[in-house]
Formats: C-alpha cells, structure tokens, sequence
C-alpha cells in the first residue's frame, strides 16, 4: 500500500473530498469533480494543471483507460466524458512519454467541510520547548546559519544560479533546473542521466538560512503538485528557505518508468480472484505492468531504487553548492531521509521524519506491520461509526462494508448505461483511501450507506481515488528494484501472511507486489538494517499514534535506532502530523529555523 505526505494526505485530500457536490448533485448524482489548485499526484489526488510551458516538465500524469474492463475487473472510467472537464497539460517532451490523466476523485453531497485548523504560524518557538537545546551550544542565530553561498545575482523573483544549477521560469509555481547524474553511481564515469529539479525560493531574502531539501513520500511522489502549495509548509520556513524538491528516479522528469496507466489497470482488476479467468486477468495486468516499465526503463531498471535516489540527494547538495542541507520527509521520504542521514550525517544541518519508515524491516516485515496499521485505522473507522450518531450507516458498519465486498465481487454495481461504476477493487482501495484522515470518515459512510442501497458511483469513485495518491507505475518499479524479483511461492507466503493480519484487505494489498515477479533485478538493492547515522546532528523522528500506512511503532523504533534522534509523538488519526498538530508544526519549524531541539522526547495531545 502507499503512503504519502502528511499534509498532502490529509489537507490536500480533503480539499477535494469533503466538500459539496457539484451543481447540488446527490449522492447518485456523477456530476463534474472541483479539484484544489495544490493538490497533486501524491496526495490529494489529482491536480487542476496549469500549461507546462517552457524548461522542466511536470510530472506525467496518467488518465483512466477508456471504458471498458480491465481484466474482468472494476470498469475504468473515461475522465475525459463531456460532463467532466480535463485540465490542461503542456506538451511533454519527446523524451518523456506523455501518460494520459488518472480519473478524477469523488465529490460528496455531504456533509461540509470541517473547519480548518489555524495554519501553524511559528514566529516565537512554543513557551514549553524555548529552552531546548541548540547543538554544539552555539547561539540559535549562529547555530541556524547553513554553510551555503547566496543566490548569485537573482532575479525578481528568485531565479538565477545556486552552485552550478540555472533555475529559470516554466510556467510553474516553482523554479526549474535540471541536474546530470551518473546513471550508476559507482560508474561515476559512465552514462549520466537527468533529474527534475524544482525550487521555491526563500520569501524573504534577508532571513534566508540555506536550503531545504523535501519528499512527500510515495514511492512515486515528485514535484508536480508538492511543490505547488509550498510542500505544505508554514510560511515560517517558506519565508526562511529556498525549499527544493526533485522528480527521483522513476518518477516524471527523472527516468520516468512511464507505467502509470497500465498500473491504475492492475489496482483496478478484481484482486480477490475465485475463478481460474480472474486469476489470470490478475496475471496477466501484472505481466503487462513489469513489461511496459521495463520497455521504458531498459538498463535503468536496476538503477531507480531507492538507495540510487539517496545518492542523488547528495548529488543535489553538491550542485547547489552547499556544504550542508536541511532535509524534511514525509512517509516514504522519510526511508530517504533516514538513509541519507546515515550515508551522509556530516552534509545534513538538520532533519525532520515525518510518518516514518523503518529500514531495520524485510519486506515481509514492513508490508505485515503496515497492514497492521491500516486494519487497525479501518477498525477505527467502524468504532466511531458505531458511536456516532451522525454516521449514515444504520446497523453494524463493518457487517455492512464486508457485505457489500461480498455483493460487489459476485455482482458488481452499475450505472444507469450498464457500465460499472463499483466492484470488488473500488470497494476495498475507498476504505484503505479513507484512512487517510479521520474527516474523511463521514463521507465514507455516506457513501457506503448509498451503495449498500444500490448506488455505488461516489464510493467507487473514493477507490479510484486511490490510483492518484502517486504514479502507481513508480511506485511499484521502485519497490520491486527495491525488494528485488518475487517468486510465486514468495507471493503466496506473503498473502497468507496478510491475510491472516487484515483479511480480504491483507490479501488486496498484495496486487502491488505480483509486477515483482516478473523483475529482472534478482538481488534487491535496498539495504536493510538498523540505522544509527553516528555523523548526522539531531533528528526529530515524528509519529502519530494513528497512523494508518506507516504506524506509530516505526517513528518508536526509528528514533531509538539513532544515536541522535529526538521523538515527537502526536495523538492524531491522520498519515503524518506535521500541518495536523500546532505543537508538531511550532516544534519542526523552530527545530528547522533556529535548531531548537527539545531536551527529551515530546507528547504532544490531541487538539483539534
């Protein structure tokens, strides 16, 4: 299963989601999705794009396959249909194949949105945490200070050159670079490769502290999107730091595996096979996923793991000029962080995980303890159904959901045209989908009480959702470069294990992995081990007891693996907390401005 960034999980979706459905519509009524201007492919799924323009291109988004089935599965829907509008995306450029838009997110009738939290201004560091410790006991304005050169002669608005990369306009939020790297690291000599750079410059000049390097997690997540609404950040640290952020391998404008669309067909195959013909759709969509990656990716196939992306970051530290960078990740991006910490302690000036990633796991290991997470969110989301008076369901919510899994995978429901709208596929992706966030937990039910009645477009389209968390395709190369090839014991060990620990949903995460089988990299390139990072300063390891893709007992385990790591525990229910908690967003910015650290580790409660 994904995870992506915390803010952009968590607001970035709802901005799409809770909200009121277009023209009035009902809960039967498919009418034309809003989409937030911040919203992008990791998070929020999808993203109203403005023109490419000119310089580095975003990252390729995908469109559903026309309509049809996909491997006797959940019908694909067309987002290009008349009543729903398709942003406009510039011209990719001839070396980057152009991948069609994935389907737009569901909108519900009701109810409205939440109120927001109050954005997390930090101006003075919180009253409890003043006294924290600054390292090597150097006054926070002199320990704050990175060693990295200004800008040489910037423009208006921030363009110019920072160490040996041009950042110029491209039509984007952000400015563009790109960067050639040795497509093997340890053939520095060898054939190079280009990576996507993007950067939003420091709001205020005068306050500049260095460079921020940030990952909204993934794998799969790159700059479109991210870099759109600031990463998420408050405007404390965007004011602060020129924040960059970069498409890694395998995604967008870096050695894009260019499978996004053949992976939203597998997601959307019915993965509870019965039948020897869907036992062999499944197959037979995963076989064409590893092909079509690996027709894209050719030589580069055992060259976009994640540990490749590591070394990239210092690649980029070392273009920029900077003898130090702050690092801040979110789920994924905190397996980089983590690691790069570890490789490279002496180049960080301080680091933030966020959602974190435990590299000390197998691969059985990590995806067991993660649908542990999720299954425990998903029994969360059923108890407060079952408390709460305003939850739409009537009756027992988990009976309800299970039963209607059931129903869906014999008969899948339609729409008035006869084509699917919500089968076995969209009915488990919408509940892992919903995890996400305990706000989006009304509508859920809302939609569940309605395709319990017989309607199931909004839910369906709540799993479809989920294919635009991140480039699917990326995320599945990356992780089988990462784990290396599978075989088919491997997988069915690796089911019955799932499913043992979260049911029929243990046993659809496993669609993710079949691709792996087909992998040409036999031996995983990904490390695994404890991680100490004896050079790295203090890391703030952050964890939300509610997290549902990477649970709070990895930030637990992380941060003890550390000879530096500080841990900020949050009683939340979202993925991340950095956005979600004032106290998480006063402690990370003071940390990442001044580096205030607290003297011990910090609880911090509930507050919204």
């Amino acid at each position: 299963m994904l995870g992506g960034g915390s803010v952009r999980v968590v607001a970035a979706l709802l901005a799409v989601v809770l909200v009121a459905v277009a023209c009035g519509g009902g809960a039967g009524d498919g009418g034309p999705v809003g989409r937030d201007p911040g919203a992008g492919t990791e998070t929020a799924p999808g993203g109203s794009e403005p023109s490419t323009g000119e310089g580095l291109p975003r990252e390729s988004e995908p469109q559903a396959p026309s309509a049809g089935t996909a491997g006797g599965g959940d019908e694909v829907v067309d987002p290009a249909a008349p009543d729903e509008p398709t942003p406009s995306v510039g011209p990719a450029p001839a070396d980057v194949p152009a991948e069609p838009q994935p389907a737009e997110p569901p909108q519900p009738a009701e109810p409205p949105p939440p109120e927001a939290p109050p954005e997390p201004l930090a101006p003075e560091p919180p009253p409890e945490f003043a006294a924290g410790e600054v390292p090597n006991d150097q006054p926070p304005d002199e320990a704050a200070a990175e060693d990295s050169p200004e800008p040489s002669e910037p423009d208006a608005d921030g363009a110019g050159t920072r160490g040996t990369l041009e950042f110029a306009g491209c039509g984007q939020p952000y400015l563009c670079a790109t960067l050639a790297v040795p497509a093997d690291h340890d053939d520095p000599d060898g054939p190079a490769v280009d990576l996507a750079i993007g950067m939003l410059p420091a709001g205020d000049p005068s306050q500049r502290v260095g460079y921020l390097l940030a990952n909204p997690g993934g794998p799969g997540g790159g700059i479109q999107g991210f870099l759109d609404f600031g990463t998420g950040l408050s405007p404390y640290l965007l004011e602060r730091f020129d924040v960059v952020g970069w498409d890694p391998r395998g995604v967008g404008g870096s050695v894009p595996a260019g499978c996004w669309v053949e992976a939203i067909e597998l997601h959307l195959v019915d993965p509870l096979p019965d039948s020897p013909a869907e036992r062999a759709a499944l197959d037979e969509a995963a076989r064409s996923l590893a092909e079509t990656c690996l027709a894209n990716l050719g030589d580069m196939a055992g060259h976009i793991g994640t540990i490749d992306t590591v070394r990239d970051i210092d690649a980029i530290r070392r273009a920029l000029g900077a003898e130090t960078i702050s690092y801040i990740g979110f789920s994924y991006g905190t397996l980089l962080g983590v690691l790069y910490a570890d490789m490279f302690g002496e180049h960080l000036r301080a680091a933030v995980l966020d959602g974190v990633a435990d590299p000390s796991l197998s691969g059985l290991d990590h995806a067991v303890g993660q649908m542990i997470g999720f299954d425990r969110s998903v029994q969360d989301m059923f108890a407060w159904c079952r408390s709460d008076a305003s939850c739409a369901v009537t009756g027992d919510p988990a009976e309800t959901y299970y039963g209607l899994l059931e129903q869906v995978d014999e008969n899948p429901l339609t729409d008035a045209a006869g084509g699917v709208v919500l089968g076995p596929a969209r009915t488990a992706l919408a509940a892992v989908f919903a995890t996400y966030s305990s706000q989006l937990w009304p509508a859920f039910f809302q939609f569940l009480a309605a395709a319990a009645e017989g309607d199931g477009t909004l839910l369906g389209r709540v799993g479809e959702a989920y294919t635009t968390l991140a480039d699917l395709g990326a995320f599945v190369a990356i992780d089988c470069t990462d784990r290396g090839a599978a075989t088919r014991a491997e997988i069915d060990a690796l089911t019955g294990a799932l499913e043992e620990v979260a049911g029929v949903l243990g046993r659809v995460s496993v669609v993710s992995i079949l691709p792996c089988e087909y992998w040409p990299v036999e031996v995983g390139t990904l490390p695994v081990g404890p991680v100490a990072a004896p050079l790295a300063p203090p890391i703030l390891v952050v964890g939300n007891r509610g997290d549902n893709a990477t649970p709070y007992e990895w930030a637990v385990s992380v941060a003890e693996q550390l000879e530096s790591g500080v841990l900020i525990s949050y009683d939340g229910d979202e993925h991340g907390s950095y956005g979600a908690s004032l106290c998480v967003t006063g402690i990370v910015d003071e940390y990442l401005v001044n580096l205030i650290v607290p003297t011990d580790d910090v609880d911090c409660p509930r507050e919204f």
